[in-house]
This record gives structure tokens, C-alpha cells and sequence, in this order.
């Protein structure tokens, strides 16, 4: 480091800059909007979203899906590598004997805490057979009243797959979005609060219709690496 940036100065009066050029110019910019001008201009606003919504980049680390076969199968093949570099230990799998003789297993659970998920995508680059991406192009689910509301099945994240392919880059936001609207207009009926147990309802937890799965077992991490 410099002289200057030791004493710190310097950088603290060239981040005030950054911040009051852009609180000036914005300023400036909407003022001149409410009199017809500089319309060609966009200023900085708030996107009202779900009405607004912002086109995610290429890049973007979205929610994960399972990718599938020719035949419509799960590529994963419960070789747990996602699992073993998970950083926050939020994925889940159950490994059972594939029907296919060309395989030798294949995940009968598998399960994603969203509510531990960091969306590293330290998962899609272990997996060695590209079964799970997060190119979905669609953020983390934000709705529910229980932990379980948040734990994305092996159904939900390969129906994401489906979606992308039949409907397009847009198919899961759009479904998610439509879902958001039909939950809203259920839950908050404040001559419904029995509605307001969320999880007890006869309607599918999410636009994906999930597999009935008991509570996921409680997993003791000190006790396995003790073990190793």
C-alpha cells in the first residue's frame, strides 16, 4: 500500500465522490423527468417488482435445477460429490440401485435446503456428470410459513427442467411469479386466518407438485468426521 492509502483519506474522499455524484445526478435527472425532459435519460429507480422485473444476465446463479436424460430421467448418479462440496451443507441425497444395468445408481431423495443454500455453485462445478446447474434464471423461492417450505425436492428441481426447455429462459420466473399471485390471493384473507397454516392446506406447496417426503433425518456431522 501507498503512503496515501495507509492514511486512508485519500480513498474515503473518493468514495464521498462516487456517492454524491450519483445522488446528484439522479436528482437532477428525475427533476428534469417531471418537466418532459431528458427523457431519453434513464435515472436510477426502484424496480417494483413483481410488476418490475430486471433481466438476469447469462451469469446470473439462479435457483438449481436437475438436468435430465434423452428418456426424461435424472442425469445425477448419487456420487454425493455435490454434497461433499457443499459449503453449507444444505444438500440432501438418498441413493438408490438404478433400474437402468448401464448405471449404478441414482438419487431416489434429493433435497435442497434453500434456507442454508449460499448459491456458491460449488455444486455444479464438483458434479462430474453436469447433473445439476443453477441456469434457471429465476432467484430463490421467497414464500412460506415452515423451514419445509424451503427445501426444494428432487420433482421441483427437475420440473425446472422441464420448463426451461419447453417454455423457455422466462418459463420458471413467469410460473414462480403466477404462484406468488395465487398464494397472495389465498393466505391474506383476513376473513380466512385459518388459511394462514400454510402447510396444512390441500394446495401444492409449490408450482411443481412435490413428492410426499417425511422430515429430513437430523444428520450428525461431528459424529461422522469423528468416525473418519
Amino acid at each position: 500500500m501507498t503512503f496515501w492509502e495507509k492514511i486512508y483519506l485519500p480513498e474515503i474522499l473518493k468514495g464521498l465522490a462516487v456517492t454524491n455524484y450519483h445522488f446528484f445526478r439522479n436528482l437532477v435527472l428525475h427533476t428534469a423527468h417531471l418537466f418532459g425532459l431528458k427523457k431519453s435519460v434513464n435515472a436510477t429507480s426502484t424496480t417494483q417488482y413483481p410488476e418490475e422485473r430486471k433481466r438476469y444476465p447469462d451469469n446470473f446463479r439462479g435457483s438449481h435445477r436437475l438436468t435430465l436424460r434423452e428418456d426424461a430421467s435424472v442425469r445425477c448418479t448419487a456420487c454425493y460429490l455435490c454434497a461433499t462440496a457443499c459449503p453449507a451443507q444444505c444438500i440432501y441425497i438418498e441413493a438408490g440401485e438404478s433400474p437402468d444395468p448401464q448405471i449404478e445408481k441414482y438419487p431416489l431423495r434429493y433435497e435442497i435446503d434453500t434456507l442454508r443454500c449460499i448459491y456458491c455453485g460449488l455444486c455444479v462445478e464438483a458434479c462430474p456428470c453436469d447433473a445439476i446447474r443453477m441456469d434457471t434464471y429465476v432467484h430463490p423461492r421467497i414464500w412460506g410459513f415452515d423451514r419445509l417450505d424451503f427445501v426444494e425436492t428432487k420433482e421441483q428441481l427437475m420440473h425446472r427442467s422441464r420448463v426451461l426447455a419447453e417454455k423457455g429462459r422466462d418459463g420458471n420466473m413467469n410460473e414462480m411469479l403466477e404462484w406468488y399471485q395465487q398464494q397472495n390471493a389465498e393466505v391474506f384473507n383476513p376473513q380466512r386466518p385459518e388459511l394462514r397454516t400454510y402447510t396444512n392446506r390441500d394446495v401444492p406447496k409449490h408450482y411443481a407438485e412435490p413428492a410426499e417426503t417425511d422430515e429430513l433425518p437430523a444428520i450428525d456431522r461431528h459424529h461422522e468426521r469423528t468416525a473418519k
